[in-house]
């Protein structure tokens, strides 16, 4: 193996940016030690850095510096050649003092079978990898941020290493604020105030909505909100409605790069409500074309240089351009770059002039923005520019400005009006009709549209509430290490009928840095419990996942399921026992059967419920990111009551006989149905504890059997080999 280094050369300081679509495959090895390339920031930026976020509270927030470069592999970093056929360039990059690193590349070209990563130093978090397909007209890429004040970039091409490899690294931005960490900072310090409400725990605003709603960076260094917006061209990549000043530099000016430097965080949400969560940012896009900018109107449309990818769940909201709304508003946004938020306000908004200028200090036009002259529940801080405004129909009618108004002082905020910004200037490039509605732009109105079939299915309980169960038997919890060394844990989906697995998401209530790895497993259904392994991601270490945050594992190719299934954890024990856990969710009677299924030391599988002491039914919060999901329909079939039971003695029925035990007092009938809830049999049965009855004439497959007595009722599921 040859290996030729390169001289490092460093150039000015400055400013930079972020985003992106990746192809999967992870950085190969490395045969030695790798020295950084150490930068750092000038005095005059450090001085930037440390004035108050607070200071202009709805201009974009400022996290980062930025360090201009010109790193090349034709002038930086390190080759190897022939890697498992592959010729590997690695460059190591090192700010001190950074919580976070993001990168733009004003030259990023790559060519067939190239690929390029970025991670950290201990690879857990790892993007990437970048190829060909994430190549634009402009060249220029902005690579989303990397926590730490460390990362490698590497290229692995097979292309001689002397070529014009087309990479330029012009800007390092280091984050100063934390843009990675604010629900696990003891400080409040770039944290959205306490006032703010989590958007997922709002009935007011449809999930649709809040799929539309993405976090953005632009220039690497701020932080912005926006909107997702339906338009009548459904054959080219999706329009985004932010504030002007999000899609210019400083100044105020103009400036197309800084669109083609925003980067685009999907889904990034807390999925409970008690505890708060921490949702993932993996889901990016990197890169815009700006199409329609008025600076003294403060908006601007943004057509995305990717097409988000299915599992990203994209949704383009609905608008109106009515000139007067007469009911509460809501607005989704991102305050301090926080998970997403929600702020509600109960009166109407009104049309009105906003007397402050804009970014750039031009004075904004009269009657152009809505004022919403109170909160009744949230509120918007710097980091929510760009947001939304939506009336309860979900249809979006602005985006927010500027204002006053933070918590502890809920009044006086302001929005662009979509009816405004529809078509008050004619200009194309000024206008919001000759791009949503070119052909007929009279139209007043358009529902919003789903760019995906995938949907996230969870079983956690209807208030999103998710504990760790402790047990006073033995150390450790129910759902992770303990001194009964149970080996896995796993959640039913009894109720899908066939699917298409694209993901797996896993939400830890505990994560400590141990020897200890994770297995991420999908298993088919034997029987009512786990059985063969359908797919499994192996030998994660415990440090990849973070205790109160959740993990997506997307599977490279979409997993398809014809039946029941079962998705979980294997844990291993290296280490000590409470290392490892996740949360777990209660189950009333309501909700359904069981769905939590634990794997004893001795390899056999049992329900929670029939293990924990309370029989209370429960679910590991494992979900899956599914696409053409078809569910199992019962009908008005009620649901297991928690404290009744019936046990099917020979489960699958071979004999044409079901023996059955149970504790329903004044057990007077059972019926069969079909998987689809169809009555295909109901016989008459005396009060027994024990009984029998004949499926002798049903052929062979899966029924639903239900137990009824005066006043309790429960389901069995059973497999019929006739």
């Amino acid at each position: 193996m040859v290996k030729q280094i390169v001289a490092l050369f460093l150039f000015a300081i400055g400013i930079a940016a972020n985003g992106q679509v990746s192809q999967g495959g992870q950085p190969l090895p490395e045969s030695e030690y790798l020295e950084s390339v150490e930068l750092y920031l000038s005095r005059s930026a450090r001085a930037m850095a440390m004035p108050s976020v607070r200071k202009n509270p709805k201009q974009p927030l400022r996290f980062a510096e930025p360090i201009y470069t010109n790193f090349t592999p034709q002038n930086s970093g390190i080759w190897e050649s022939d890697v498992n056929g592959f010729n590997v360039w690695r460059l190591a990059i090192k700010s001190e003092g950074a919580l976070s690193l993001n990168l733009i590349f004003d030259k990023f070209y790559l060519s067939d079978n190239d690929k390029l990563f970025v991670y950290d130093p201990e690879r857990t978090q790892v993007l990437g990898a970048f190829t060909k397909q994430n190549n634009k007209p402009s060249k220029i890429f902005a690579v989303a941020p990397v926590a730490g004040d460390e990362l490698i970039i590497e290229l692995q091409t097979k292309r001689p290493i002397d070529s014009n490899h087309e990479i330029q690294l012009s800007a390092v931005n280091h984050d100063f604020l934390g843009v990675h960490g604010y629900l696990k900072r003891k400080s409040d310090f770039g944290d959205s105030g306490s006032c703010n409400i989590d958007a997922s725990c709002e009935d007011v605003c449809s999930e649709e909505v809040r799929r539309a709603v993405c976090k953005i960076i632009t220039d690497g260094v701020y932080l912005c909100s926006g909107t997702m917006v339906n338009s009548s061209d459904t054959e080219s990549k999706p329009m985004f409605l932010t504030a002007g000043h999000c899609a210019t530099n400083g100044s105020g000016t103009l400036f197309d790069y800084t669109a083609q430097t925003i980067i685009f965080f999907f889904n990034y949400e807390s999925p409970s409500c008690d505890p708060i969560i921490n949702g993932t940012d993996a889901q990016t896009v990197s890169g815009a074309e700006l199409l329609a900018y008025v600076e003294n109107m403060d908006f601007a449309l943004l057509r995305l240089a990717e097409m988000p990818q299915e599992s990203y769940r994209p949704y383009l909201a609905g608008w109106t351009t009515q000139a007067a709304i007469s009911e509460s508003v809501f607005s989704v946004h991102h305050p301090q770059g926080d998970v997403k938020k929600i702020a509600i306000s109960k009166g109407a908004p009104a049309n009105a002039t906003y007397a402050a200028s804009s970014y750039g200090g031009v004075r904004f036009l009269e009657d152009v923005h809505w004022h919403i002259a109170e909160w009744d529940r949230g509120v918007t801080e710097g980091g929510s520019s760009g947001s939304g405004l939506f009336t309860e129909d979900q249809l979006l009618i602005g985006n927010l400005s500027g204002g006053e108004a933070y918590c502890g002082n809920l009044v006086n905020d302001y929005y662009v009006r979509f009816n405004q910004a529809w078509n008050k200037n004619t200009e194309k490039d000024k206008s919001l009709s000759q791009w949503l509605s070119p052909a007929d732009i009279s139209v007043t109105e358009m529902d919003g549209r789903e760019l995906s079939d995938y949907k996230r299915i969870s079983h956690l309980n209807e208030p999103k509430t998710a504990h760790v169960q402790y047990d006073n038997d033995f150390k450790g919890s129910w759902s992770g290490h303990n001194d009964r060394n149970y080996i896995a844990y796993a959640s039913s989906f009894y109720d899908i009928e066939s699917a298409k697995i694209g993901g797996v998401y896993v939400v830890p209530s505990k994560a400590i840095n141990s020897n200890q790895t994770v297995n991420v497993k999908i298993w088919d259904n034997n029987n009512g419990v786990p059985g063969d392994v359908l797919w499994s991601e192996e030998n994660i270490p415990i440090r990849d996942f973070s205790a109160n945050s959740e993990s997506l594992l997307e599977l490279s190719t979409p997993l398809e399921v014809k039946n029941a299934f079962f998705a979980g954890i294997e844990i291993s024990y290296e280490a000590s026992i409470d290392t490892f856990s996740v949360y777990m969710s209660d189950i009333s009677a309501e909700d359904g059967e069981n769905r939590a299924f634990v794997q004893q030391a001795n390899g056999e599988w049992a329900k929670f419920n029939d293990l924990h002491s309370s029989i209370q039914k429960s679910t590991y919060w494992v979900d899956v990111l599914a696409s053409d999901a078809v569910f199992v329909n019962i009908g008005d079939i009620p649901k297991t009551i928690p404290d009744t039971y019936v046990k099917i003695i020979n489960n699958p029925i071979k004999s044409g006989e079901i023996r059955f035990e149970t504790n329903i007092g004044f057990l007077e009938h059972v019926e069969v149905f079909s998987i689809n809830g169809s009555k295909l049999q109901e016989e008459s049965m005396p009060a027994v504890t024990q009984g029998t009855f004949s499926v002798c004439n049903l052929p062979s497959g899966l029924y639903l059997i239900r137990f009824s007595g005066k006043h309790k009722t429960v389901v069995k599921r059973v497999i019929i080999n006739n």
